[in-house]
């Protein structure tokens, strides 16, 4: 009996010795953080192990990031949690971050631990000489040669699509949502592997909604610094779900390799590409799951919003159809010379990126001490080990920046040739050595899209209807996006 008290004494001790240890170390780190980024503007004290958590709208981050930039400037610190985080909104600081020779800066250990624990070393994780040889193979599919060759490819299925889903509601409330991730995810699995999914309708509804589910997910724990273990039940099923999509990629693959021993045709694709290189197999299988899920999800966004504006503001969506009327005459057949003549529309599309910025942030990780310049000669110190977000959905309406920066005015695009602005803040696809691979697959298949539903079908709003954004991995909504269908005559 004694003996079995003594045990007792001894497992009550070290784990009251280990308690202690865990308070000191999660004491220290704190203070430690404090006199680090002292010198950082913030929104308020933050407190041991909740940071800011405590302060109103903490918990909805993309209103909490607006504030705060409103109180504190252009950089500051957010504590989410025991979790510090440098916030970069000014523009001329953001760019030094992206544009640096990725000895200063590199990818978030967010996305290098955490996003990529569920999706392996994709583009988007992979980091170093892995992520440089990588994306010089992947840009053989992604270049802009290359990707005009499925033009034809995007037309068919929007007619398709169309002519299923939209043409047939006239007059009636439409969840956009459905028809743009449905059209994205078959373009995408079209160019990345050569899969039909309009002859795996049940497979391509599955991968929507987990990709969708996913995104939120890995959102929230990246952003609030939660850890990413299976024993977490949203980890694990997500976990689950990527191992159930293992099958699918295994059949791909092997079809591909079958089909190119015996000397067949193949597209000129993202897995062509990769099995040209040689490259391991578990590295195309993670480079598939990646690329498929970030691919087509943030596509789709892209389209549900843009319709949603187009919806609010019909007088714009006139201007569309004059200009395409006038580029197209009764075509339907819309071409590279096409849309090299349009205007109004690549604005359009700008001003509908710059509102609704469907990759609402993107963090880096300081290498080294650095200077941060920003705008007015003002300078901010980042130690090593800082690590750094930044929001370009908030950026993008920045009224420090921009004139009526909530209001949808395609017209301040114009002048702006180019997808990205990086003296603006407008970086809708990243900047520098990162930047996304997909921006010239992403102008053309919108380009596209929008051309060919602009002429048949007008968006109309609903009254009282506001989607209810999710600041994940990508800018996704837990409502849909909803408008009336309207066919033109």
């Amino acid at each position: 009996m004694g003996f079995l008290d003594s045990s007792a004494a001894c497992a009550y001790t070290y784990m009251y010795n280990t308690a202690i240890c865990l308070f000191l170390y999660i004491l220290l780190l704190y203070i430690y953080n404090i006199v680090r980024l002292r010198h950082i503007p913030s929104p308020g004290f933050p407190l041991p192990i909740v940071g800011h958590m405590y302060m109103k709208h903490a918990t909805t981050v993309l209103k909490f990031l607006a504030i705060c930039r409103k109180k504190c400037g252009g950089v500051f610190s957010f504590w989410a949690g025991g979790y510090p985080i440098v916030v970069v909104m000014d523009p001329i600081a953001a760019k030094q971050i992206f544009v640096g020779d990725g000895k200063t800066f590199m990818k978030g250990t967010d996305y290098t631990k955490k996003f990529a624990r569920v999706f392996g070393q994709g583009l988007v994780t992979a980091i170093g000489e892995k992520h440089r040889l990588d994306s010089s193979i992947m840009h053989r599919a992604f270049n802009r040669i290359n990707v005009e060759k499925y033009r034809y490819f995007m037309r068919e299925q929007t007619t398709e699509l169309m002519n299923e889903i939209l043409l047939p509601n006239d007059g009636k409330e439409v969840d956009v949502s459905v028809f743009f991730h449905v059209l994205s995810l078959r373009i995408f699995g079209y160019f990345a592997v050569g899969y039909e999914y309009s002859k795996d309708v049940e497979t391509a509804k599955w991968i929507n909604e987990s990709v969708s589910s996913g995104s939120k997910v890995i959102g929230e724990h990246i952003f609030y610094g939660l850890p990413v273990h299976p024993i977490i039940p949203r980890i694990r099923k997500m976990l689950r779900q990527i191992s159930d999509v293992t099958p699918h990629f295994e059949r791909i693959i092997s079809k591909r390799i079958e089909s190119r021993r015996r000397g067949e045709p193949e597209n000129s694709d993202c897995l062509k590409a990769m099995l040209d290189s040689k490259m391991q197999k578990k590295d195309i299988y993670e480079h598939l799951v990646t690329l498929l899920s970030a691919g087509h999800d943030t596509m789709s966004y892209f389209g549900c919003y843009t319709a949603l504006l187009l919806a609010k503001h019909p007088e714009v969506q006139r201007k569309i159809k004059i200009e395409l009327k006038s580029v197209l005459g009764n075509r339907v057949d819309v071409s590279a010379d096409d849309i090299k003549k349009m205007k109004y529309l690549p604005a359009v599309m700008k001003e509908s990126l710059r509102l609704y910025s469907v990759i609402p942030f993107v963090t880096r990780i300081a290498l080294k001490d650095t200077i941060l310049h920003g705008k007015n000669g003002s300078s901010f110190r980042i130690s090593k080990g800082t690590n750094c977000m930044i929001p370009l959905s908030i950026m993008s309406r920045d009224e420090a920046v921009w004139e009526n920066p909530n209001e949808f005015q395609p017209e301040r695009f114009l002048d702006i040739a180019t997808f990205s602005s990086a003296k603006l803040g407008f970086l809708p696809f990243g900047h520098g050595k990162r930047e996304c691979i997909g921006n010239i697959l992403a102008q053309i298949e919108g380009q596209t899209i929008f051309a060919l539903l602009l002429q048949r079908v007008t968006f109309e709003e609903i009254p009282g209807f506001k989607p209810k954004i999710d600041g994940g991995i990508s800018l996704t909504t837990s409502n849909g996006v909803r408008v009336k269908i309207r066919v033109d005559e």
